[in-house]
């Protein structure tokens, strides 16, 4: 790991998976090694460190798939309104991000308040801030 990437790492929030979907997840990013190899290894990455628990026992506020989140990403200061699929889903459907895409990953576990960092494939800064979790799936 790069020093840009330790410090990345470092400054990671907490996040939290719902141990119905952790097994399917695991097999989103075991699918991807192939086509996205950076996502797949993003998605393993946000898995290994989780707290994996009994969705019944996630707060409310807790990004996981199929919910529904306000968010900001980058610089643009504007609020999106996204909900987080499997791959499997309509990823072509408006209104929807796929768990196999970088702001997939970097939503999933997320709380309320919280923002995340990451670099893209070419090695810029990407980050995204949880506004409010609508509707968790």
């Amino acid at each position: 790991m790069t020093v840009h990437a330790e410090a990345i790492h470092a400054a990671m929030p907490p996040i939290m998976v719902a141990a119905e979907q952790y097994d399917q997840l695991s097999a989103v990013a075991g699918g991807l090694e192939d086509v996205l190899p950076e996502v797949a290894h993003f998605l393993d990455r946000e898995l290994a460190r989780a707290t994996v628990l009994p969705l019944v026992q996630l707060p409310d506020d807790v990004v996981t798939v199929n919910s529904t989140v306000d968010f900001i990403f980058g610089m643009k200061g504007r609020v999106q309104r996204l909900t987080l699929v499997y791959p499997t889903a309509r990823s072509s459907d408006e209104g929807v991000v796929s768990i196999a895409s970088p702001v997939g990953v970097a939503l999933l576990g997320m709380r309320e308040g919280q923002t995340i960092s990451w670099s893209s494939r070419h090695g810029d800064l990407r980050w995204l801030k949880v506004v409010r979790v609508v509707e968790r799936g």
